[in-house]
């Protein structure tokens, strides 16, 4: 079993506005928490947080490996996700919108939330401030995460999101990705997701969480002005049609990841085999086997088709001996499925396969990634196997072929890129690693990355899931 995962720190300085009334000290109430949540304050003390406590101007919270949320003075919400510091800079709420205000920060992490009062008569006083980009409010309802880049999720209005390479307003249901602090942001289909809880979490000792700290809601507001929350049931994720069978939780299953370092490294593929799988809908949150566990932080995209799933968390959590225990990692491309038990059964065949599924590629040097497109061939009879793709990353293409062998007992297959059109490489530099999955080898799933060569590029990284089509004559 190959184990790469490399400690990695996120470096991210994101300020929010949300309200505090000016008379009072206190900015928030903690809703709940889950785990052992703390509170740093600005003149460096720490303290544990529980239902009921209160924060104010200057308190960063730290969630640590658990989760809480919290309700401003004004009636925002704010949930925010495991390995998340949150910090509120400056926090004002009178009623008055030329004096309402708040600045917070969030260092790294994800969170979603429903605004309030403050920024409503006036927006300039409630904005999220990243390093890449800053978020101006024009709605109600919203989600960020942040790994390499960051990805906004507009529940409901809308939201401005802006850097030096101009401006782009997200709608209601839209998703924005911003790349760096130098490309424009960008609509992209793939929406924020941030995973729930698992059942039974509460954990750390602390207050009681409820099913789900999630909140995917609109907004009402009573005669009063009051803000109550209304539950749509909407997680806001595009879900299996309902004919399509679900991957669920258990074991036996092949889980192959692969990831890129933050400040534009290379960083590794790790290859579970053997492994227990957490299925949430579909997607993967969790994988463990007898040397630790891998649980994601914030999912960014995923699907599945009932035989083979994939997915890229933008932040994930290594607990045990993957060389990360405790770190943040980032960009991970996944693909998660029950590999083929007996290639010799399918007598010889030959088989292509056509692209059914990828993520959406990353890249070391932060470019925004494309579309994907391709083909597989499977001999099993000589068991090796070969691929073309066309790979879009910003404005480039990079049409890529590759060969390799198949580990016939495992069902697993690896090899080289041998040629890359559009790559500023010579000789083409990248390898891909994938398994067979399916009682028939109805599926094949592969993780590839590649060295680009070109300037705000560099090296590639992505999953892509084919389906079979038309077979050999058995030999």
């Amino acid at each position: 079993m190959a184990k790469h995962f490399t400690p990695r720190r996120i470096a991210l300085a994101v300020s929010l506005a949300f309200p505090l009334c000016s008379q009072a000290e206190n900015a928030a109430r903690v809703e709940f928490t889950s785990g052992e949540v703390r509170a740093l304050a600005a003149d460096g003390s720490s303290r544990l947080l529980s239902r009921g406590a209160t924060l104010s101007s200057g308190d960063t919270v730290d969630t640590g490996t658990g989760r809480a949320q919290m309700r401003f003075t004004d009636g925002a919400l704010v949930s925010l996700q495991p390995q998340t510091q949150f910090r509120i800079d400056e926090y004002a709420f009178a009623g008055k919108p030329a004096e309402d205000r708040g600045f917070f920060n969030l260092i790294k992490g994800g969170l979603r939330t429903i605004t309030g009062l403050v920024g409503k008569g006036n927006r300039s006083n409630y904005k999220l401030t990243t390093s890449v980009a800053t978020i101006g409010i024009r709605g109600t309802e919203f989600s960020v995460v942040y790994g390499n880049s960051v990805n906004v999720t507009t529940g409901e209005g809308a939201v401005d999101v802006c850097n030096g390479a101009g401006c782009l307003t997200v709608s209601d249901g839209q998703s924005a990705y911003v790349a760096d602090q130098s490309t424009q942001p960008v609509i992209i289909e793939v929406k924020t997701d941030l995973p729930p809880p698992p059942p039974g979490n509460a954990g750390g000792g602390v207050s009681p969480q409820p099913a789900s700290d999630s909140f995917s809601v609109s907004e009402e507001r009573t005669a009063g002005g009051e803000l109550t929350v209304i539950d749509t049931g909407d997680s806001g994720v595009e879900e299996p049609t309902p004919e399509d069978p679900l991957l669920t939780s258990g074991d036996g299953y092949y889980v192959y990841g692969q990831y890129t370092e933050q400040y534009g490294g290379y960083g590794g593929t790790v290859i579970l085999q053997d492994a227990t799988a957490t299925l949430d809908s579909g997607k993967l949150v969790a994988v463990s086997n007898a040397n630790g566990e891998i649980e994601a932080v914030t999912v960014a995209e995923h699907g599945q088709d009932g035989i083979i799933g994939w997915g890229r968390w933008t932040q994930g959590v290594c607990i045990g001996e993957y060389g990360c225990n405790g770190e943040t990692v980032l960009d991970v491309h996944y693909l998660v499925g029950r590999p083929t038990p007996d290639l010799a059964a399918l007598g010889g065949i030959s088989a292509s396969y056509d692209l059914s599924g990828a993520t959406t590629p990353t890249s070391t040097g932060g470019a925004s990634g494309g579309s994907v497109s391709g083909q597989l061939f499977a001999d099993f009879s000589s068991y090796t196997m070969s691929f073309t793709m066309n790979v879009q990353v910003s404005a480039s293409t990079f049409g890529l072929n590759g060969s390799g062998s198949i580990d016939s007992g495992t069902a697993h297959f690896s090899g080289s890129i041998g040629s890359c059109s559009g790559c500023a490489t010579s000789p083409a530099s990248g390898s891909f690693n994938g398994f067979f999955a399916g009682s028939g080898a109805e599926r094949a799933g592969m993780l590839y990355d590649f060295e680009s060569g070109v300037t705000g590029i560099n090296r590639v990284s992505g999953a892509a899931v084919f389906t079979k089509g038309a077979s050999g004559v058995p030999e």
